[in-house]
């Protein structure tokens, strides 16, 4: 019984969920720092969205590296 290989997508999409996700939590947190004056319904509802809206290209991506996506 042999072991299967991971793919060289695994690799890559380990590498662009990394650097992706970073780059999205730097810009959502000064996109954030932006609110601060403003109302909290704003604040909550910027921060909701903004923690949620990642997960779509991250699904994307991990569909991709499984090699569902071609």
């Amino acid at each position: 019984m042999s072991a299967d290989k991971p793919s060289p997508r695994s690799a890559i999409g380990m590498f662009g969920l990394i650097i992706g996700l970073m780059l999205y939590a730097f810009l959502a947190a000064s996109i954030g720092d932006l609110l601060i004056g403003t109302s909290l319904i704003i604040q909550t509802a910027y921060y909701i969205l903004a923690g949620l809206l990642w997960i779509w290209p991250a699904k994307w991506l991990m569909s991709w590296m499984g090699g569902k996506n071609q």
